[in-house]
C-alpha cells in the first residue's frame, strides 16, 4: 500500500564493486583534407616560324636546394617589347625563377634559351649573358667607396672596354635619363632609397642590355620613394623594353604590363592580362593572395572596362 505520509520514495541504485573499466575515448575525428594543389599553366606564347625566337623561351625549368623543390617545371616565354610581372607569395619561386634566366641560380632541370641562345649548357658564356640582360635587385649593391658617376661608369669600362671620356658621356645621360645627374659626384651613402635604386638601373643599363629583370626593385622603399622608381621602369616600357619584374605592386602590373604571371609552389597557376586577372581572378589560390594584398593596404582594383587607361 502506497505511503500516506507524502514522503517521496527514493529510488536505491546499486554501486557496482570491483576496479572501475576505463572510460572509453571519444571518436577521433577526421581533420579536413588540404586543398589539392592548383593545377599549372603553361605560360608559353605562341609559336614563331623556323628561325625566329622569343628573347625568353622556359621550358620545364626546375630547381631544388637540397631536398627543397622551389620550381616544379616552369614553361615560360618572354615575348619582344612584353613587359611581364611576375606575383606570388613568398616561397613561390618568383625570384630563383629570374635568377634563373641570367644564371645567378644553376637550373636543377629543364632549359632556359635568352635572345636565341641556350644558357643552361656546361659552359655558358655568363659575361656575355649578363651584359645582354641587365638586372636590378631589391638591395642597391652599389659600390660605397665610389661615387655615383663611377659606379655606372664601371660596367662601360671594365665589360665594354670603352674609353674613359665615352663611358663618362654614357653615364650622366642616363643618369639624366633617371633624374639623379646632380648627384653624380656624391657616395651613395648621401641619397635616398629611391635615388639609389634610379642609380643601380642606371648601371644596369650602362651595358645596353635588350632585357631587363626587376627582382622586387622598390619592396625596401616607401611609398613616396617608390613611385620614383616605377616612373622610370614606366619609361623604359614605353621605350619597349623587353622587361621580367617580380613585385607587389599591382597598380604597376595593371597600368605598365601586358602580362601577370602567378606562380604558387614552384608552378604557374594563373597567367593572363594583368587589368582582367587582379580583378577576376580565376584560380582560388590568386583570390586567396588578392585578398591578402588588398586586406594590407593596396588598393583593391577597378574592374577591367573602368580602369583608366584600358582600352
Amino acid at each position: 500500500m502506497p505511503d500516506q505520509t507524502g514522503a517521496a520514495e527514493v529510488e536505491t541504485v546499486a554501486v557496482p564493486t570491483g576496479p572501475v573499466p576505463p572510460a572509453t575515448p571519444p571518436p577521433v575525428q577526421a581533420l579536413p583534407a588540404a586543398p589539392p594543389p592548383a593545377e599549372a599553366v603553361s605560360g608559353r606564347a605562341p609559336v614563331l616560324p623556323p628561325g625566329q625566337f622569343h628573347p625568353v623561351e622556359v621550358r620545364g625549368l626546375q630547381k631544388s636546394f637540397g631536398l627543397v623543390e622551389v620550381l616544379g617545371g616552369v614553361d615560360l616565354d618572354i615575348q619582344a617589347g612584353e613587359v611581364v610581372v611576375i606575383l606570388g607569395p613568398s616561397g613561390s619561386g618568383k625570384s630563383t625563377l629570374l635568377r634563373c634566366l641570367n644564371m645567378l641560380e644553376r637550373p636543377t632541370g629543364g632549359s632556359v634559351r635568352v635572345l636565341g641562345t641556350e644558357v643552361t649548357g656546361r659552359r655558358p658564356d655568363l659575361v656575355g649573358l649578363r651584359r645582354r640582360v641587365g638586372m636590378v635587385f631589391q638591395q642597391f649593391n652599389l659600390f660605397p667607396h665610389r661615387t655615383v658617376l663611377q659606379n655606372v661608369m664601371e660596367g662601360p669600362l671594365t665589360v665594354l672596354k670603352m674609353d674613359r671620356d665615352a663611358a663618362r658621356d654614357r653615364a650622366l645621360a642616363l643618369l639624366t635619363r633617371v633624374g639623379v645627374a646632380e648627384k653624380a659626384d656624391v657616395k651613395p651613402r648621401r641619397l635616398s632609397g629611391g635615388q639609389q635604386q634610379r642609380v643601380a638601373i642606371a648601371r644596369a643599363l650602362a651595358l645596353e642590355p635588350e632585357i631587363m629583370l626587376f627582382d622586387e626593385p622598390t619592396s625596401a622603399l616607401d611609398p613616396e620613394l617608390r613611385s620614383e622608381v616605377l616612373d622610370v621602369m614606366r619609361s623604359l616600357a614605353d621605350d619597349g623594353m623587353t622587361m621580367a619584374v617580380v613585385t607587389h605592386e599591382m597598380d604597376f602590373a595593371r597600368r605598365v604590363a601586358h602580362r601577370a604571371v602567378f606562380l604558387d609552389g614552384g608552378r604557374i597557376v594563373e597567367q593572363g592580362d594583368p587589368r582582367t586577372m587582379l580583378a577576376h581572378p580565376e584560380s582560388a589560390r590568386l583570390q586567396r593572395f588578392l585578398n591578402l594584398v588588398y586586406w594590407h593596404g593596396e588598393p583593391a582594383p577597378l574592374p577591367a572596362e573602368e580602369t583608366p587607361g584600358a582600352s
